[in-house]
């Protein structure tokens, strides 16, 4: 056989070696990328957003959006149950148009709607173009995993950051929560709410620390809470009670100059 034709034949035998190592390749990103969009099909996704799956060497894309976070992290979820590489490009698009007050609301409700959200927890909403901050503190640690997902499934919230704090665990701590509550909510001034489903009156305990939160109806009220928890051994006492008045002007005047 002439150098030419052995060439040539050369040639055919590696383009066939080449097409028969990546024919493997194309099946196994197909196959993932299918078993994908099972997955998602599974979990309901198709209702919940427009989630386009594509497979390259083994690495999976989400594109399109979700109507919340939580489609949003289900559809990742179910993606990364088929492969440990899996990029990401969904945003959350949700189905209607939602003001930041109105999505305001909608967390605060949400968070309210937690029955395990008690007199020692302490939980503040910030929202910036859909965008939620979660801020505070709570006693428990599996709370604030609870307040995430809660506000994951909210309608308009385009995406969350947790800042909430987990108040560390000190036997002193829990002496000084428990004196406060009885002095507070054993006071005459105060005992009226001491059944209340949502208690005005937060008491949040950090290393000695005390910082009461909430909302009373007079300047007397706020000062009667200060006075109560500066006859504790607390180390340092915030009073950001407000008062009901003042905060109602304060929104008022907001509303005014937006």
């Amino acid at each position: 056989m002439r150098s030419g034709a052995r060439g040539l034949m050369g040639g055919l035998l590696s383009l066939v070696g080449a097409f028969l190592l990546a024919a493997p390749a194309w099946a196994s990103d197909a196959d993932l990328q299918r078993r994908v969009e099972d997955r998602l099909a599974k979990a309901g996704l198709a209702e919940r957003g427009n989630v386009q799956v594509s497979v390259k060497d083994g690495v999976v894309a989400l594109d399109g959006f979700a109507l919340t976070v939580d489609a949003r992290r289900d559809a990742e979820k179910a993606a990364r149950k088929e492969s440990k590489r899996v990029e990401s490009r969904l945003v959350v698009r949700p189905e209607e148009a939602v003001s930041d007050a109105q999505v305001e609301q909608r967390v605060a409700d949400a968070i309210l709607q937690e029955p395990r959200y008690g007199v020692f927890d302490s939980v503040g909403v910030a929202v910036q173009d859909g965008v939620v901050v979660l801020q505070g503190s709570v006693h428990q640690p599996w709370l604030k995993d609870s307040f995430d997902q809660r506000v994951a499934r909210v309608e308009g919230v385009r995406d969350i950051k947790n800042e909430i704090r987990i108040a560390p665990a000190s036997n002193y701590d829990d002496r000084l929560r428990a004196q406060l509550y009885r002095r507070i909510y054993g006071d005459d001034m105060f005992v009226r709410y001491s059944n209340w489903a949502d208690p005005p009156i937060r008491i949040v305990v950090e290393n000695g620390n005390v910082t009461l939160n909430g909302i009373v109806n007079s300047s007397v009220e706020q000062a009667r809470l200060g006075m109560i928890a500066r006859g504790t051994p607390a180390f340092k006492v915030t009073n950001a009670v407000e008062v009901e008045s003042e905060r109602e002007k304060e929104t008022t005047r907001k509303t005014t100059q937006s």
